[in-house]
């Protein structure tokens, strides 16, 4: 079993990708072999998912949402749900990038496309977690995280998978499409079969955060 590169700790990474994310990118781009993707899933992105659902839950618990208790779903079973889908989007959103990297002339490796979606989600879990935080400030943040993640997603997928001028924004629109419809079916699916994942009142879309 190859080592696990030590650039790739997931508090020090995540910190980077924050702080400065371009070149935390461009150091995981140096590296000359790229962990299995099994390896990048459980050791960078599910740690990190995992504890981005904690937090978030916990502070749902801690933090008064203003809405009725049969409006919340329940901890666990939300819990569970949401590890669950997040893992899904890796694995759907990295293994749409492999496929479609070679179509837009690109490097096809499945472990290089897991780093890069991987690096590419950082932001968006922690916006996970400052979501949990009173409106308006806590969904603001949260949001924004998501649009920076998606912007480092496409800097991820050009730098990581060494896309051709001309071919970085389709693959990128490509990926998030088809990761996002993969996410979409099998979420839908887990919510209908996962106990408390979905509270007794649905109130909008807030039962989905």
């Amino acid at each position: 079993m190859s080592s696990f590169p030590s650039r790739l700790n997931p508090g020090l990474l995540v910190l980077r990708t924050l702080t400065s994310p371009l070149r935390a990118v461009l150091e995981v781009a140096e590296l000359e072999t790229a962990p299995p993707w099994w390896q990048t899933f459980l050791r960078l992105a599910f740690p990190v998912l995992l504890v981005s659902v904690i937090a978030s839950q916990w502070l749902y618990q801690v933090i008064p949402t203003g809405l009725p208790p049969e409006a919340m779903p329940g901890a666990w079973g939300f819990g569970v749900y949401s590890v669950l889908a997040m893992s899904i989007g890796v694995l759907g959103l990295a293994w749409s990038a492999h496929y479609l990297t070679e179509l837009f002339q690109g490097y096809s490796h499945p472990d290089r496309a897991m780093l890069a979606v991987t690096i590419g989600l950082l932001p968006a879990w922690v916006g996970k977690v400052a979501a949990a935080f009173p409106w308006p400030w806590g969904n603001t943040v949260g949001l924004l995280l998501i649009f920076y993640s998606l912007w480092l997603l496409y800097w991820s997928l050009r730098g990581i998978l060494g896309l051709k001028r001309g071919n970085r924004i389709g693959l990128f629109v490509a990926t998030v499409f088809c990761g996002a419809f993969i996410t979409l079916i099998f979420g839908w699916l887990l919510m209908d079969l996962i106990p408390g994942a979905t509270p007794g009142t649905r109130i909008g879309t807030t039962w989905l955060i």
